[in-house]
């Protein structure tokens, strides 16, 4: 039985890109100068674990290259096996004690002064007598001396060198790729600083284009190592010497690959796990439950860190005396994971408050996933496994972030993700501002989520930049979570609406995030809400009396009827039981032992706190007031009794009704809109109790796509007041069937629906118009039950009218003027009854009376003294004809 095969989690990519083969392969990320620890518990760099990865894949000659050492091997064998081209051995190794000025041949394809002789060779004098450069310095990135010497076929000591000029080396360069005796790696160290300062570009040029022709018919590989984070960077340096432009072309073409195997990222939880025994074992590491440390290394895994910094910080623990446990890595907060308390992340999800449909769903999610582990353990062959990305919709504070968190474990612990963490994004974070470098950006924040989740947080605002460069993001996006749909996971957020905007306006991200992965996240509820704000308060340390609690509960009540877009759910909660601590803390001198108090509900939330109801006659007096409309006063009454009586029953919510005001123009319905909306607040039914007052052109747009936002704006505007829409029947005029005012009716009816209880609705207008108004849309006539007609004043209340609005401007009516004026009024009512305006043609007529006063004193001076100017006489009223 052969020995078992050692492995490098994270050059695993690059082992399959070997067993593919499409040289040169390049290697970049942030663990390219990390440490690594195989399975065989052997510490090193990346150089002897690329040596490692390229030995196991078959290649029997494994060479380096970096400009301080020129071409050099990290194992005997490598050395040793240096043959000609024809199979013919190479020149063999000067023997102990064998003179410098021995003569030897060069390779096939060098020569020099003396032809293909050398004398000499490598002396115990540059070399130090074992191979290491003067100077005892080991290559860059090589591992201890213990790492190398456990490594099999490994030479002790540090890798002999070649020793050759730049020139040199790029022509042993192409005789070594070209060759095909000895399956070859060539692996090119800092290829920055060669390509940036070798001595032989043009010679490298062409050996780079020769490498990639020639790449179909050789076995051998090519392997640069960038110290570079991504890809692009990589492209960028590359198609910045302009050098070698071929190796650009391939770059580009890497970008497209799936799964990206050149990347080295930081170390999964089985590397750590192995960093952690060889830490007990050599440096008496100390592991305080051992049963614990599985969810330790998974937080471990979790943060963005490199192998050597936890080697570093485990060897502070180890200085200290201290045991690794999870609460040790946060107490000194190396951990910002929440990964690693070792509780089920399904067991965290269904403790979350208020999530119990986001649960359901995630149930099946789950247990789908489940069921293709199961498949796959089974041995039955698998389809492609299918796309694992996720849309949550839903308004702040509903719990999406602490979702995706948990999301990130949980698929982590199904085996779906290697690490589990989760990178919070926003457009600002994939979007550059420069042009070009948008995908770049992209794709380093997608590189740091590989392994995990990349949630992106209103996802949509990337399709609403007006500079475009959101699409340059977007497609980068879509192409990383097909690529690497194994190891990434996508998850959109945002509000419901925008978001589904946003899915429909991308079939391909549609395409990846299907229907059934898609979360609604709703609003809390009232009793949920004030669990999580009482939940606040116990964290801060402070008790409260059961008065306390109940005003509590009745604000939470009154901010959830009255909630608007800026309403945070739970974060708006938290941000209430800190208003309360900071009062508590004023009113108390910060006296622990002291309990909240009702007087700590901060000021302007006792808006929502129950008062005392006004008698139903104080409610009615400004009505009452008002001349004539005996029929409205009768309705309205009733109407309030009925709410009363409904709040002092306690049998559910009472909320505020919608009506229909019926009646002629100038009939008082604008002013008894206004009423009522002051009548229900005093109920306590709206938390405001303003009036906004519309028509037809405020809610409906000249263009396709103007009426909704428009009507939805003046909805917002009327929110916990009354919206007054006169003239109504008009949004749905007869025989036009396609006009926008049917979309704007549309509209107002889902957010009546919506906002039941935070708006009362009134719609007013010609009794006829408004009763075939209603009549004709089900929507409109299951949601206005209520109507209240408001007739022709009659000849004495227009009269009385009158007399109230000149004795407001401080005019006096004399009593034939009245006379006249009654007249005048009912002639003008007889010559057109639908277009009498009732108190506004009252209005019209005041002003000419004041008028005509005006022109019959004013030029002539035909007054006594200053208190005829105010008299209004029977001959200052026009004639009724």
């Amino acid at each position: 039985m052969g020995a078992a095969r050692t492995v490098i989690e994270r050059l695993a990519g690059l082992r399959l890109a070997l067993e593919e083969g499409e040289p040169p392969f390049l290697v970049y990320g942030p663990g390219v100068d990390d440490g690594f620890v195989d399975t065989a518990h052997r510490l090193s760099g990346i150089q002897p674990a690329l040596l490692e990865v390229l030995k196991d894949a078959g290649y029997e000659r494994v060479v380096f290259f970096s400009l301080r050492r020129k071409l050099y091997f990290l194992d005997a064998d490598s050395r040793d096996g240096l043959r000609r081209p024809d199979g013919e051995a190479a020149r063999p190794r000067r023997p102990a004690g064998e003179p410098a000025t021995a003569v030897g041949r060069m390779e096939a394809g060098f020569s020099g002064p003396l032809g293909d002789r050398v004398v000499g060779g490598v002396s115990a004098r540059r070399t130090g007598g074992s191979g290491e450069p003067a100077g005892g310095t080991p290559p860059a990135g090589a591992a201890s001396g213990r790492a190398v010497k456990d490594r099999p076929g490994a030479a002790p000591g540090a890798a002999p060198s070649l020793g050759l000029t730049d020139p040199a080396s790029v022509r042993k360069f192409h005789n070594l790729f070209t060759q095909q005796a000895v399956r070859t790696a060539l692996v090119f160290v800092d290829v920055e600083e060669t390509f940036s300062h070798i001595g032989a570009s043009r010679e490298l040029a062409i050996f780079f284009n020769m490498c990639m022709e020639y790449q179909p018919r050789s076995a051998n590989a090519c392997v640069l190592v960038f110290r570079r984070a991504t890809l692009e960077a990589v492209l960028d340096f590359v198609e910045g010497i302009r050098s070698v432009p071929a190796l650009g072309e391939h770059a580009r073409r890497e970008l497209t690959r799936q799964g990206r195997p050149g990347l080295v990222g930081y170390p999964p939880a089985a590397e750590l796990g192995r960093l952690v025994n060889i830490m007990r074992l050599e440096s008496g590491l100390r592991i305080a439950d051992w049963a614990a440390l599985p969810a330790v290394l998974r937080a471990m895994a979790a943060e963005t860190s490199e192998l050597r910094r936890w080697q570093t910080l485990l060897r502070t623990l180890v200085a200290a005396d201290v045991p690794l446990s999870d609460a040790e890595l946060r107490e000194r907060r190396w951990l910002a994971s929440g990964a690693g308390d070792g509780i089920d992340p399904w067991v965290k999800l269904l403790e979350l408050k208020g999530l119990g449909d986001v649960t359901t769903h995630l149930d099946k999610i789950r247990w789908n996933v489940i069921a293709d582990v199961r498949r796959r353990e089974s041995g039955a062959k698998s389809p492609d496994p299918p796309a694992h990305h996720l849309a949550f919709t839903g308004n702040p504070g509903t719990g999406k972030t602490t979702v995706a968190r948990l999301i990130g474990e949980l698929y982590r612990d199904l085996g779906l993700l290697e690490k589990g963490h989760t990178v919070e994004a926003s457009a600002a974070d994939l979007i550059s501002p420069n042009v070009g470098q948008t995908a770049r950006q992209t794709n380093e924040v997608i590189d740091r989520a590989l392994g995990g989740v990349l949630f992106i947080d209103e996802a949509y605002q990337l399709s609403d930049q007006q500079s475009g460069f959101g699409n340059d993001a977007i497609g980068a996006l879509l192409a990383r979570m097909e690529n690497d749909r194994g190891r990434l996971v996508v998850i959109v957020a945002g509000y419901p609406h925008k978001i589904k905007e946003f899915l429909d306006s991308y079939p391909g991200i549609r395409g990846r995030v299907p229907a059934a992965n898609v979360i609604d996240f709703p609003d809390y509820d009232p009793a949920t809400l004030t669990e999580i704000a009482l939940s606040r308060l116990t964290g801060l340390g402070l008790s409260w009396s059961a008065e306390l609690e109940q005003q509590l509960r009745d604000v939470v009540k009154g901010m959830h009827r009255t909630r608007d877009a800026s309403f945070s759910n739970g974060r708006t909660m938290r941000e209430l039981a800190d208003e309360i601590r900071t009062e508590w803390a004023r009113r108390t001198r910060a006296t622990m032992d002291e309990p909240l108090a009702p007087e700590d509900i901060p000021e302007r939330h006792r808006v929502h706190l129950s008062a005392d109801l006004p008698e139903v006659n104080d409610l009615l007096g400004e009505l009452g007031s008002m001349i004539g409309l005996e029929p409205v006063k009768a309705t309205i009454e009733t109407l309030v009794h009925r709410l009363r009586l409904n709040q002092l029953r306690q049998r559910g919510e009472v909320t505020a009704p919608h009506l229909v005001f019926l009646g002629p123009p100038g009939t008082g319905k604008t002013t008894v809109a206004r009423m009522t909306g002051r009548i229900f607040h005093a109920l306590g039914l709206l938390a405001k109790g303003h009036d906004v007052e519309v028509e037809r052109a405020d809610l409906v747009g000249e263009y396709v796509g103007q009426t909704a936002p428009k009507t939805l704006a003046k909805i917002e505007e009327a929110a916990d007041g009354v919206l007054f829409i006169d003239e109504a029947h008009l949004l749905t005029p007869e025989g036009a069937p396609n006009d926008f005012g049917r979309e704007a009716v549309g509209t107002l009816l889902k957010q009546m629906e919506d906002r039941r209880g935070r708006i009362a609705v009134i719609v007013a207008g010609y009794p006829e118009q408004m009763r075939r108004f209603i009549a004709a849309d089900p929507g409109l006539s299951s949601r206005f039950t209520t109507y209240v007609d408001f007739p022709h004043y009659s000849r004495e209340e227009l009269i009385e009218i009158l007399v109230v609005m000149a004795e407001k401007d401080g005019y006096r009516i004399l009593a034939e003027a009245r006379d006249r004026a009654a007249s005048w009024l009912m002639a003008r009512r007889a010559a057109d009854p639908d277009s009498f305006g009732n108190a506004r043609t009252v209005r019209v007529l005041l002003e000419m009376m004041i008028n005509r006063l005006a022109s019959r004193l004013v030029p002539h001076g035909a007054y006594g003294d200053a208190d005829e100017l105010s008299i209004l006489r029977a001959e200052d009223v026009p004639d009724a004809g």
